[in-house]
C-alpha cells in the first residue's frame, strides 16, 4: 500500500468533519460552541496535513503521526467537551468518535507505510552496493 492512499482517505474524513456539524444538525445554539469549533479546527489542520502527504507521500511521515494524534484528541474530546447543548448530542459524539478513530488509524497506517518503504529502499540500496 502506498502512503498516499490512507492520506487521501484521511483528507476525505477531514472534509466530512468540517461539514458534519451542519449536515448532521448538531443544533448547538451558537456556532462558537466548543464542539463545533473543535471539529472545524481539527478538520482544517488534519486536512492541510493530509493534503501535504497526498502531494508528497514519501516525504514528512511525521505529518501523518500528527494526524493520528489529532484523531486521538477528537476521540478524547468526546469525553472532555460539553456535548449536552446539542439537539443531538449522541449523534455528535458518535461522529467524533468514528472520525477520530479513522484519523488515528489512517494516520498511523500512512506513517508506517512510509517508514517501511524507506527501510526497504535502504535495504535494496545496501544489497545492490555490495560487491
Amino acid at each position: 500500500m502506498t502512503p498516499g492512499l490512507p492520506s487521501s482517505l484521511l483528507f476525505l474524513c477531514s472534509v466530512w468533519l468540517v461539514f458534519a456539524p451542519f449536515a448532521l444538525h448538531y443544533g448547538f445554539p451558537t456556532l462558537s460552541a466548543a464542539v463545533d469549533t473543535n471539529d472545524v479546527t481539527v478538520a482544517v489542520v488534519a486536512g492541510m496535513l493530509a493534503f501535504a502527504r497526498m502531494v508528497a507521500p514519501r516525504d514528512l511521515p511525521w505529518l501523518s503521526l500528527v494526524n493520528a494524534a489529532l484523531g486521538a484528541w477528537l476521540m478524547v474530546a468526546t469525553f472532555v467537551l460539553d456535548y449536552s447543548a446539542a439537539r443531538h448530542p449522541g449523534l455528535a459524539m458518535a461522529n467524533d468518535l468514528v472520525v477520530g478513530a479513522a484519523l488515528l488509524v489512517l494516520g498511523t497506517i500512512s506513517a508506517t507505510a512510509t517508514y517501511r518503504q524507506r527501510s526497504a529502499e535502504r535495504h535494496r540500496t545496501a544489497v545492490a552496493s555490495r560487491p
